[in-house]
Formats: C-alpha cells, structure tokens, sequence
C-alpha cells in the first residue's frame, strides 16, 4: 500500500492527528486573498453533499509542491475539508492512500479516509482534473467515506461525503511559500524535494510539525508542542513528557529520536523558524546533524 511518509512520521511519533484547516492568512505578502476566493479563471467553488445536505466553503487554498498537492475549502467557523495527494500532476487517485479528511468546527478529530482498522479498504478517491499552470488554478471531483479519527472511540459512524468539487481554486507553489529546509545525516547533506508543514492535535495538546522528504522518499519529521515559545528544548526519546520530537524514515522503516534537542529561534502565530540534531533508535543510529527549518504552519 502506498504510504505518504511525512504523513506516516506524524502518526508515528505523535500517535493521533487530525488535519487543521489552513489559516485564511496570505502566505506571501504578494498574494491577494481575494484571488482564493475567486478563481482568476472563473468563480471558484468547493463543496460536497453529506448528512443530506450541500456544504459550501467560503475560503479556498491550494499548494502544488514537489511531488504533493494540498487542497483545502474551509468556512469562517473553521470547519473544513483538507487534502493532501502524493501526487503533481492530473489524474484519479485513491483516498485511502492519501488524506482527504472533513474536520468539524471546533473539534479535535476530523473523517478520514483512511479506515484505521482495514487501511486496504477501497474508501473513495479524488481526481484531479485540470492544473492551469498560466492562470494557477485548479479544478477537480472527490468522493469518499471518512471514518472518525480518533481510533479511541468506536461508537462515531464513518459519513460518506459525495458529489465533492473543486473548481479554480488558486494555487501557489512551494518557492512561494518561502518554506525551507535542511539537514545532514551521518555528515552527507538531506537534499529534499517536499516540505510539508501541519498542526496537529493530541488531546488537550497541539503540536507543530514539519517534515521534509528527499526524492528517495525518505524523511525527517521534527514535531514542538505549540506552547512553546523561543528557546532550547532537549530530546530524550520520551513521546509522554518531551515538548519536541523527531523521526527519521528511511528505507520504510522509523528511527525515533532518543536524544538531541530542537532550538525555537523565532514563532509568530503563522510561522516557525528553528535548528534541531538528534541521534535515533535503531543497531546502527543515524546521527542528524546542522538541521535548520523555516516554514509557515
């Protein structure tokens, strides 16, 4: 089964997300929001029928980065669908191996289409239609059934979400964003072709995550509690009591961080910017060195 591992990493170290909706802020000073609420080719429009209703969103964003595209339609109370395919280019491609996920207003969890309990079930797909790469726009249909994400409770029924458009939601690519990313392991440098950036919740606790993969589809993700402010903050391995974590994939297999430490030198409410070094679990650990991030979350 194909595995988005930036994705897998958060599961991994944090054992339970769910998808937050992105902020209806620009990502780079010259782009006009307007612009995401209606596409410059046409209206933009996203919505999907579900508990017998249409649900239409009012904000629209889309990044096409590296070999990911992300997707989101979200309304003024929060609630919202996010997408991430592990895809770049048109096509019809199954949800249950990439994320299409409706989070409520206000909640913590969100449907995924991913069942946590039979993760080969066929739960729907999303097609990518059309990438207007003059225009920066794009247009697609998705369906799938979405199961509750927090796998500790059993009496939440899956929804099935129908009838999903997308239609000229403007997007920007990764060099907009001004994202960046680097790393050494074991002193050769981490050269990656995707960075991902996400908010994730873990009961009472919301953590910051990034992660980078390489075109080797390895990855490092590194994760900070989002409480926390500016300064050094230590490793030891500990997932219960560490305010940061990290994990290094490589070859489908995890090496957790069991020491090390992630420096915050600057947070606002939108962005993070950091160093980190760490050495993994594993017979023979990979040591992780001059790592540096800067990303938007």
């Amino acid at each position: 089964m194909k595995n988005i591992k930036l994705i897998a990493g958060f599961f991994l170290i944090l054992t339970s997300l769910t998808f937050i909706s992105c902020e209806n802020e620009p990502i780079d000073s010259s782009i006009n929001l307007d612009d995401f609420n209606n596409g410059v080719n046409g209206p933009a429009l996203f919505k999907a029928d579900f508990s017998g209703a249409t649900w239409t969103a009012t904000t629209f964003q889309a990044v096409i980065s590296g070999n990911f595209i992300t997707i989101s339609g979200v309304k003024a109370n929060g609630e919202g669908f996010g997408f991430l395919v592990e895809e770049s280019t048109t096509g019809t491609y199954a949800a249950n191996t990439n994320l299409l996920a409706y989070t409520p207003s206000g909640s913590e969890y969100g449907y995924w289409s991913t069942n946590f309990n039979n993760p080969e079930e066929n739960t729907g797909s999303i097609t990518i239609s059309n990438i207007n790469t003059t225009n920066n726009t794009l247009s697609g249909t998705f369906n799938f059934k979405g199961y509750w994400s927090d796998t500790t409770v059993n009496s939440i029924l899956p929804v099935q979400f129908t009838n999903g458009v997308f239609q000229n939601i403007p997007f920007i690519t990764q060099a907009q964003t001004g994202d960046s990313f680097f790393a050494k392991i074991g002193g050769t440098e981490f050269v990656d072709v995707d960075i991902l950036s996400t908010t994730i919740s873990v009961g009472s606790q919301e953590f910051i995550s990034i992660g980078a993969q390489n075109a080797a589809l390895n990855s490092i993700t590194v994760s900070v509690k989002s409480s926390l402010g500016t300064g050094t903050y230590p490793i030891t391995g500990n997932a219960t009591t560490d305010g940061v974590q990290a994990i290094y994939d490589f070859n489908d297999t995890n090496y957790n961080a069991v020491s090390g430490s992630i420096i915050v030198t600057s947070k606002t409410a939108t962005r993070i910017k950091g160093t980190f070094n760490f050495v993994t679990s594993g017979a023979t650990p990979f040591t992780v060195t001059e790592g540096a991030f800067d990303v938007e979350y």
